[in-house]
């Protein structure tokens, strides 16, 4: 079986009630993709107030940062970086008028309160990306202004985003329907994953791939002012939260406890708190280990990711870190399968 790459058409029963589970604040919008949250609650902020500058960290997707400079907004990067664990480098300067705090693919031992509580001692705006968090044990800080997070790295949609004042009603609304144009490609290329999985027909992969590049190529021109598509927003509101937490919640631990004691391999966070559902499992090679071992896993048809293509900010998680995919499409077998495959190559070279 195929490991990794987009997630393809759902079509499992959806049984639950999830309305309460996405109330973090006073005021919730889902919108088409992370992207748009973070410029939907920009132009909010910007209503009341003048922003010259944010302060983002450096390891993130330049997504992120585009929001941003489309409104006018300097941007300036703390240091996010690896030095035997994950560390920051954030200095509590007067000129930031946003902190933009990561919870980095959900470990809550990580998290940024502490950094997120001094900034609003400041008097300073915090948005925070749950993006990564939205299964964690801790979810996002009490302190926070505003939360912003991509739902579709988690789930089977052709959209979905949200965004969340903490505090008061958002007083500019959302101008759009969805991105008919994007929604319409993705979809497709959805629908031909799952005829791909199912049947293996590499022709049909070709066109997929090709669909969902399409679709991308789209949000990254047209993403300003939308909702989340109807068929997403169903998805999201009924589909099984609580089992897909414990299946990431499972995949994790077989990850760590296979590779704990690898002496190829370390952790971008060594001590893993089991409470927490994980977007992935990142570890840190040597480069040119990393990039063989990629190479090998994707002629065994399996793709794992690299946390970011780098545009504008460089940092050395990126030089060497591979995103170990733990997520509810596989079983706990099936992960282990993979990890098994790893570690022998691993141990030949």
């Amino acid at each position: 079986m195929e490991i990794g790459s987009e997630f393809w058409e759902f079509e499992d029963e959806l049984k639950n009630d999830n309305k309460d589970c996405w109330n973090f604040g006073q005021d919730v919008k889902f919108t088409l993709s992370g992207r748009t949250s973070i410029y939907y609650v920009l132009k909010n902020i910007l209503k009341n107030k003048e922003i010259k500058k944010a302060y983002l960290p450096s390891y993130s997707c330049f997504s992120m940062t585009k929001p941003f400079l489309d409104l006018g907004i300097e941007v300036e990067y703390y240091d996010v970086y690896y030095n035997e664990g994950l560390k920051y480098n954030i200095e509590f300067r007067e000129d930031i008028d946003i902190f933009l705090a990561m919870n980095y693919f959900g470990y809550s031992n990580t998290n940024m309160g502490s950094y997120i509580q001094k900034f609003k001692a400041l008097g300073k705006i915090v948005i925070e990306d749950i993006t990564h968090s939205i299964f964690s044990s801790k979810k996002y800080s009490e302190y926070s202004d505003y939360l912003i997070g991509s739902l579709r790295k988690w789930f089977p949609i052709a959209s979905g985003a949200i965004a969340v004042s903490r505090n008061s009603k958002f007083e500019i609304d959302l101008e759009k329907s969805t991105n008919e144009k994007m929604i319409d490609i993705k979809k497709v290329a959805m629908k031909n994953k799952k005829d791909y999985i199912e049947k293996s027909d590499n022709i049909a992969k070709e066109t997929f791939l090709n669909q969902y590049s399409e679709s991308g190529k789209i949000l990254e021109d047209d993403y300003k002012n939308y909702s989340i598509d109807d068929e997403s927003f169903k998805i999201i509101m009924g589909i099984n939260l609580e089992t897909i937490k414990k299946s990431r919640i499972e995949n994790t631990k077989v990850i760590y406890n296979k590779l704990k004691n690898n002496a190829n391999v370390k952790f971008l966070v060594n001590d893993y708190n089991e409470a927490d559902g994980l977007l992935f499992v990142p570890i840190i090679l040597e480069k040119e280990k990393r990039d063989s071992l990629r190479k090998y896993l994707i002629e065994n048809k399996i793709y794992l990711p690299v946390h970011w293509p780098q545009e504008e900010q460089l940092n050395n998680i990126f030089e060497n870190e591979l995103s170990l995919i733990c997520d509810q499409r596989y079983t706990s077998s099936q992960i282990g399968e993979y990890i098994d495959l790893l570690v022998e190559f691993l141990d030949k070279i």
